[in-house]
């Protein structure tokens, strides 16, 4: 497994109409920060996009509100509505980036060390 500390983020983000819907949410400017903030702790979690502490350990909602200093609730709610527009995934109890590669890619970072 390598241990890679970045994520990408494309210049035209502000144009995807997911982010175009979430950012017009009352509180947008917050859902946007929590899914940023979820794609650089799956990035800290070096498991393919898994929300984990530890191996096979899942991150819970209450996990999250504590990192991300808000309140249960509005954790919960941004997180269904994560999944409502199918940019997070959750298996059993672990929530997984979808799309993972579109936010790191494996294969471009083996070729740049070449």
């Amino acid at each position: 497994m390598y241990d890679i500390q970045w994520f990408k983020v494309e210049s035209n983000i502000f144009s995807n109409r997911k982010i175009q819907i979430i950012l017009k949410y009352p509180d947008g400017d917050t859902y946007f920060r929590v899914w940023i903030q979820l794609i650089a702790l799956a990035v800290e979690c070096n498991n393919g996009g898994r929300l984990e502490i530890g191996e096979k350990n899942p991150m819970t909602i209450q996990n999250f509100s504590k990192i991300m200093g808000k309140s249960y609730k509005k954790i919960e709610k941004i997180l269904e509505k994560f999944i409502e527009l199918e940019m997070l995934i959750k298996e059993g109890k672990t929530f997984l980036i979808k799309n993972w590669s579109i936010y790191q890619s494996i294969d471009k970072y083996e070729n740049a060390k070449m």
